[in-house]
């Protein structure tokens, strides 16, 4: 390795040097030696450090998360800087550090040489307060203020760089990662203890980390204490009113922040820019505490200020007149409130209704009614014969004072205006009812529509959009308003006029001359032979299922499967079920007995188990019907007429049926056509001990119902066909109201699962 040297010089040409000095071989190797150390540990130095720019890391500071303090529902003024979410208050650690900077243990000090020589150290210092350079030896620099560290050091590197004399080599110190300091918060804190902050850390940034004082710290009293000496009283209302901060110290290790008890707080409400309540000190006047509240607001009432004052053995009321002002003292407790000035005007009138310039004006010296008529302008339709003026008297009871217009705009009466008058001229079209004319019917926009002179029925119907197509062309009828006989009979109204059509509007020449008045009622009515498309639905086993159009009125159920092109091999039409559509209104009532049925607990009703029954068949809508007997006997009874929206469905052929109600194992049971009524009950365990085998039922899978039947002891019971549902109901006798409602609920779901099962097909 050769001698490469901080002086710049080669080996061979420090070796010579060190000869014409007189050197011995075995000094000059020792020299050789010793200039290899100090450059392997500038590189050192230099790898271990290779960015001295790199950011310092910053100490996490913790939110405290503080709810802003109130007393008597008013904020304390300085406790929103402490739950604000948008101030962290941590220290800015970025920042170049500060002359006055006193170095300490865990410091890291950058040490850059840099012109004839080019090497970096980063040192820390040590708990003992040094740090070692390189071949030069431990320094103490632990207490030395950062300018005093840069001038010790750089005489301490001048021993072995002699270019930092000659000042051929520059030396620049900085403060690197900055060390953590513990400080110690007492008294009136939200969470007194001891915090580790960062060295550049400041008072604020401690009390911040502390949550800030508590209910009764105080705000204007912080003390800042060192080795027990006191550095400082820091007021926060200074940083928060001026955003002075000469006071918020940088902190030391071991510092002691103290919060104090609070000496004087009072209330400020009503017309100052800040209601709160602010901790004053013992020199704050009133003046001082409104500047502290921002001022007054524009409408406050300066001539009179009340005070709550707390005395001896009560509260007292303090008026504070505008000359005291400026010198009155402020107690502990106080609560000032600052009024509003009244709501009123000293010089205004108002002019409104039919005027160009309606609104306020000021009184002026000739205030009589006539000039501030020919200022506000009146309209075209003022109506002229008479206006008024709200007025209030001495006592402010209102009164009313009516004038005419024409006589006051001619000069013939006047009336002299007074302070707060209100004067309203009449319209002409505030005094007559809102004239109007209505169309319904066969146009596409029915309504009422504003009446103009001289409308005629063409117009009308044109703002209605014209006829729809349903319109009859042959006629219109208009009903006039008509009053016949005495004030107190009621008015009459007759059809006055039945205007014949072409079908061409514009060739309809005689609408033009139809002239309509006021609250005409114009009638299109809808031609008879017109009908819109009416449909069908058919559903299920057949060939070619869909909606289909009613062709002409005659059209049966069997004319309707012949469309559909027949039945599939698998239909069952013993079972077909026909949906007939109601009316909505009729449903919404249906609806509502139904659920008023189920909601009545009155046993002594048996009818209500039957009319729910009924109300079921209703809101279904089910039309029972026999589809094979229709196909193969067209015309026949069996094959009725279709009607709009209804729906028919062919289901696949059944295999079960149903058994439900008063035996002991309701089920679905195979069928087979050898078996009878009974042998379902004895598969289904038989009839219950209640149940009512003479009102027995069959409902089969098209809807229709097939009942027990009795002559005598003998019963005959229906026959059963695929897809029939078997309910046996129970006794009366020792039923509650509970179980009624359950056998109920067990037929709605009998109906309910076969219309399902058809519907699924």
């Amino acid at each position: 390795m050769g001698m490469s040297t901080a002086s710049g010089m080669s080996d061979d040409e420090l070796v010579a040097k060190a000869k014409a000095k007189g050197l011995t071989d075995d000094q000059i190797q020792q020299l050789r030696t010793r200039i290899q150390g100090l450059n392997g540990g500038a590189k050192t130095a230099k790898a271990a450090t290779a960015d001295l720019s790199e950011d310092r890391t910053t100490v996490p500071v913790k939110k405290p998360g503080m709810a802003k303090q109130k007393t008597e529902g008013l904020p304390v003024f300085g406790s929103e800087l402490f739950s604000n979410e948008n101030l962290s208050f941590e220290p800015n650690l970025q920042i170049a550090t500060p002359k006055n900077y006193a170095i300490g243990t865990g410091d890291q000090l950058n040490i850059d040489l840099f012109g004839y020589s080019d090497i970096s150290y980063k040192l820390k210092v040590s708990p003992e307060g040094e740090i070692r350079i390189p071949n030069l030896g431990p320094l103490k620099v632990a207490g030395l203020n950062f300018d005093d560290a840069r001038q010790k050091i750089k005489s301490q590197l001048a021993k072995i760089y002699p270019q930092i004399t000659a000042g051929q080599t520059s030396v620049q110190l900085s403060l690197g990662q900055i060390r953590s300091i513990r400080v110690t918060l007492i008294g009136e804190v939200q969470k007194p203890g001891t915090y580790t902050l960062p060295s550049l850390a400041t008072i604020a940034n401690a009390l911040y980390l502390a949550g800030g004082p508590n209910t009764i710290g105080s705000y204007r009293n912080i003390q800042l204490m060192r080795n027990g000496k006191l550095m400082t009283n820091f007021d926060l209302y200074d940083f928060l009113l001026r955003g002075d901060l000469t006071h918020n110290l940088r902190l030391e290790d071991d510092d002691i922040i103290k919060v104090n008890v609070y000496e004087r707080r009072v209330s400020i409400t009503g017309a100052v820019r800040r209601n709160a309540q602010y901790e004053v000190k013992k020199t704050d006047g009133l003046k001082d505490l409104v500047e502290t509240a921002g001022g007054f607001t524009e409408l406050a009432y300066k001539d009179l200020i009340r005070i709550v004052r707390i005395a001896a053995t009560e509260k007292e009321i303090v008026n504070v007149s505008a000359a005291q002002f400026p010198s009155f003292g402020l107690n502990q407790g106080d609560s000032i409130h600052i009024d509003d000035i009244a709501n009123k005007f000293s010089n205004k009138v108002n002019i409104d209704g039919a005027v160009f310039h309606p609104g306020a004006y000021a009184l002026f010296q000739d205030a009589s009614l006539k000039n501030f008529l020919e200022k506000a302008v009146l309209t075209e339709n003022a109506y002229l014969k008479r206006g008024i003026i709200n007025r209030k008297d001495a006592t402010m009871q209102p009164l009313i004072i009516d004038f005419s217009v024409a006589d006051i705009k001619s000069g013939k009466t006047n009336i002299q205006l007074q302070k707060n008058d209100s004067v309203h001229i009449y319209s002409i079209n505030e005094l007559k009812e809102e004239y109007t004319v209505s169309i319904n019917g066969e146009v596409i926009n029915p309504g009422s529509y504003p009446f103009v002179d001289s409308l005629d029925l063409q117009e009308l119907i044109l703002q209605a959009h014209g006829f729809k197509e349903s319109a009859s062309k042959k006629r219109i009828e208009i009903s006039r308003r008509v009053r016949e006989g005495s004030d107190t009979e009621l008015p009459k109204y007759a059809v006055v006029d039945v205007i014949e059509l072409n079908k061409n509007l514009d060739a309809a020449s005689n609408l033009v001359h139809h002239v309509l008045q006021p609250f005409d009622i114009v009638a299109v009515r809808k031609d008879p032979s017109y009908k819109e498309q009416s449909s069908v639905t058919i559903e299920g086993q057949v060939l070619y299922p869909g909606v289909y159009t009613i062709l002409n009125k005659q059209e049966r159920l069997s004319d309707f499967v012949a469309r559909a092109g027949g039945f599939r091999t698998d239909a069952y039409p013993k079972g077909a079920v026909l949906i007939r559509s109601q009316n909505q209104q009729e449903n919404k009532s249906r609806e509502q007995n139904r659920l008023k049925l189920l909601a009545s607990s009155d046993s002594t009703k048996q009818q209500n188990k039957d009319s729910l029954i009924n109300a079921l068949n209703l809101l279904t809508a089910t039309v029972g019907i026999n589809l094979e007997e229709a196909v193969n006997h067209p015309g026949s009874v069996f094959d009725i007429y279709l009607e709009q929206g209804d729906s028919l469905i062919v289901p696949k052929e059944l295999q079960t049926i149903k058994t439900t109600g008063g035996v002991f194992l309701p089920r679905q049971i195979v069928f087979t056509k050898d078996k009878s009524f009974m042998s379902y009950i004895s598969e289904s365990g038989g009839f219950a001990p209640l149940a009512s085998r003479a009102k027995s039922f069959v409902t089969y899978a098209n809807g229709t119902v097939s009942r027990t039947h009795h002559f005598l002891f003998i019963k005959s019971y229906p026959r059963i066909e695929p897809g029939a549902e078997v309910y046996v109901p129970l006794k009366r006798k020792n039923v509650s109201t509970v179980a009624e409602i359950a056998s109920i609920a067990t037929i709605l779901t009998g109906f309910a699962s076969i219309f399902l099962i058809m519907k699924s097909l």
